[in-house]
């Protein structure tokens, strides 16, 4: 059985960029891991705020699968894909992958993995080197479980990871980021602080 921890201490919010100040703070060391690229635009803010960092970002522009958990209105199969109508208009959602890889270019520290999360090998097979910050924006359960898994074989004795749908006083999401990150630290007996409780999370890791 999952052990019962307390995913809403507190009711902060992580905005994404409080993480190159958190990484100071907490005197992390190695590069930064993202899963879920989806328009670049968190990327491309990591790449510019943290340049002596290189910044691996995940993602295989699908959208959302299909979850054996329920789901709020907007996280509907396929959500979230590149080229899907409903972004068409909107400025900042790229139109193909190949646009999103145009944004993205100028960066030299931002490196793209296009893959889904379930199929990652090694992240040797990338050169991901040392980890120290983490950004989730899979959204739902499964995808989560599998950031979390490949984030283990990386290394790393402490990180910091920013949940981007924690939504820690909401029930109805309770089965999606924050139950992945119980059952993750629970089966791997990890050291954690939840720093940030409310809708987006953030907590410190250590092994």
């Amino acid at each position: 059985m999952t052990q019962l921890i307390n995913t809403n201490p507190n009711s902060k919010t992580c905005e994404l960029q409080l993480l190159p100040y958190i990484y100071e703070v907490l005197q992390l060391t190695g590069n930064v891991l993202e899963f879920g690229t989806f328009t670049g635009n968190s990327s491309i803010h990591l790449a510019q705020k943290m340049p002596n960092q290189k910044i691996y970002t995940i993602d295989h522009f699908l959208g959302l699968e299909q979850t054996n958990k329920a789901v709020v209105e907007d996280w509907y199969e396929g959500a979230f894909a590149l080229g899907r109508p409903e972004y068409i208009d909107i400025d900042n959602v790229p139109k193909s992958v190949e646009e999103l890889k145009q944004k993205i270019s100028p960066y030299k520290n931002l490196q793209l993995i296009e893959s889904d999360v379930h199929k990652l090998e090694h992240p040797d097979s990338y050169g991901i080197e040392q980890i120290g910050l983490v950004n989730i924006d899979v959204d739902i359960y499964e995808p989560t479980v599998s950031s979390l898994e490949f984030l283990t074989k990386c290394k790393w004795k402490e990180v910091f990871i920013r949940f981007d749908d924690w939504h820690g006083n909401e029930t109805e999401y309770y089965e999606h980021e924050r139950l992945a990150f119980v059952e993750w630290v629970t089966k791997y007996s990890y050291n954690y602080y939840i720093v940030y409780g409310g809708m987006i999370g953030g907590v410190f890791v250590s092994r």
